[in-house]
């Protein structure tokens, strides 16, 4: 056999096998942890929140070519006068 073709039997054998094998694993750690009721589980939830919260915070400032365009305005040309 070419390194080809046992790269791709490895490959099969882990997509076949091995990862429906550790899905339900990660599965069943997940619905013991969440049936114990000691609140553990919660903690990713108050870092995702946190976080969340942080970049509104930087996306709510205004940016810096605004703060700059309104500490010196741009004067009007003729053109923006209109008629002929």
């Amino acid at each position: 056999m070419t390194a080809k073709a046992i790269f791709w039997f490895a490959m099969a054998i882990l997509v076949v096998i091995i990862v429906p094998i550790l899905m339900v694993i990660s599965m069943r750690q997940h619905l013991r942890d969440k049936t114990r009721g000691d609140g553990s589980h919660r903690q990713g939830g108050i870092a995702l929140g946190n976080a969340l919260q942080e970049l509104d915070r930087l996306v709510a400032r205004p940016s810096v070519e605004y703060t700059i365009e309104a500490e010196r305005p741009v004067l009007k040309r003729e053109d923006d006068q209109g008629g002929d």
